[in-house]
């Protein structure tokens, strides 16, 4: 029984993104107005549009909080997968014992050994399955709250810095095709993330 280590969702993350950052700022101080695309002529680009990109390969290999939950889903399915190899290994030996004795029993008592045999070996595939689908739902709540708790963070960093109007995802399997260096963020999003996290975890 086998589950994927979480891997950060780029599509969700993108898509959060791309809202968080069409939102308009709150406030009615020239500081905090509406990003400049938002009132451009269609077509024209801005000049005070600025964007950033962070590297959601960098976050999934540096974020400490992805490694713990790593860990918690290898913990738990080595639990429920000693589980299952238990009760398998006690099935094994009684149907070993059962080919050894069976021959000395009345066909009643052979027939009720065969059904509970037959019973439990059913019962253990179904548990099997269960704990599949558990570990499958685990792990997705898991990533929806890494997910989240990432952008969270990366609204609160640019509300408070108030640099970018967008801000978009690059790495493997992302849209970005091109972007100069100094657009990216990654370095200052991951420090701030694992700063964040680890301050909280410290207060638990």
């Amino acid at each position: 029984m086998k589950i994927k280590f979480l891997k950060i969702s780029l599509l969700l993350i993108s898509c959060g993104m791309l809202a968080m950052a069409c939102e308009p700022k709150g406030g009615n101080s020239a500081d905090s107005a509406a990003p400049a695309a938002a009132t451009a002529v269609p077509g024209t680009p801005s000049a005070d549009l600025r964007i950033a990109t962070v590297n959601m390969d960098s976050i999934n290999d540096g974020f400490q909080m992805v490694a713990d939950v790593q860990r918690e889903l290898a913990s738990t399915e080595e639990k429920l997968a000693n589980d299952i190899q238990n009760q398998g290994n006690r099935w094994q030996r009684d149907y070993d014992n059962y080919l050894q004795v069976g021959a000395t029993m009345t066909l009643t008592e052979q027939h009720r050994q065969e059904e509970d045999l037959a019973k439990r070996q059913q019962d253990i595939a179904t548990l099997q399955q269960t704990y599949a689908n558990q570990l499958t739902s685990l792990q997705a709540q898991r990533l929806q709250e890494v997910s989240a708790y990432i952008l969270d963070y990366i609204e609160e960093y640019n509300r408070e810095s108030g640099h970018f109007s967008l801000i978009i995802t690059s790495g493997t399997m992302s849209g970005v095709l091109y972007a100069v260096p100094s657009m990216d963020i990654t370095g200052v999003i991951l420090d701030g993330l694992n700063q964040k996290y680890a301050a909280e975890k410290a207060e638990k």
